[in-house]
């Protein structure tokens, strides 16, 4: 039996693969993340992927302290390669701006509640990033913003390669990391090394949000080694 593990790869992903990057994120989570659902709207529909791969690939190209990723699987006897998972590790030097109108065009969310509850989430989630910036001296800290392995491939390794490429970057640059991770997700981050420092990040979004789905999101660290 071939050790599925011993095929997977980590490298630098392409302009031209991030459809398939996004079609990947949105198969792993699925309708079962809420951040993720409001973040990318409509993100399992043909529309709304086109306009989740604009969104990467214009992250992609302006932000050059990020570094897009793809984990691909070596098949055949011809070793064709097969994008399975993808991740996003950035370089944080300064507190990520409490505004969504300052990270994102409003025009993702037509919906005018969409928006503001979009808006609501954002103010809240940035807080314990802007926090770990403030208290790295000046040095920033290496976060892991996005990580989905294609349901296909789960329970291979994929999702740990990911991690354990940035976190091998971060000790590089003698950073910590962090992840805003889900509880589902929970393991695999502790068995690389990083800790929960917030069991369960809060969104306070107001009276008028109440009956929407909030995140469940625990804020993990990891010391450089």
């Amino acid at each position: 039996m071939t050790d599925a593990a011993s095929n997977i790869g980590v490298a630098l992903l392409a302009d031209e693969e991030i459809p398939t990057a996004f079609q990947i994120l949105s198969k792993s989570f699925g309708h079962d993340a809420p951040f993720v659902n409001n973040y990318f709207p409509a993100h399992d529909t043909p529309a709304g992927q086109t306009e989740g791969s604009k969104r990467l690939a214009a992250w992609k190209h302006g932000s050059p302290a990020s570094t897009f990723l793809k984990a691909v699987l070596s098949t055949g006897e011809d070793n064709k390669e097969c994008i399975i998972g993808f991740a996003v590790w950035t370089h944080i030097k300064q507190a990520p701006p409490a505004e969504l109108s300052k990270v994102e065009n409003a025009d993702v969310w037509p919906d005018e509640d969409d928006r503001e509850y979009m808006t609501r989430l954002w103010s809240e989630y940035v807080i314990p990033r802007t926090r770990a910036v403030e208290e790295s001296q000046g040095n920033g800290v290496y976060v892991l913003e996005l990580l989905a392995v294609h349901p296909d491939h789960q329970r291979l390794g994929v999702g740990a390669a990911l991690v354990k490429w940035g976190t091998r970057a971060a000790d590089e640059k003698r950073l910590k990391s962090v992840v805003e991770g889900t509880p589902v997700a929970r393991r695999l981050y502790e068995q690389c090394g990083m800790r929960a420092q917030i069991e369960e990040m809060r969104f306070n979004v107001g009276e008028g949000f109440s009956t929407r789905e909030k995140p469940r999101l625990i804020f993990l660290v990891r010391e450089p080694k």
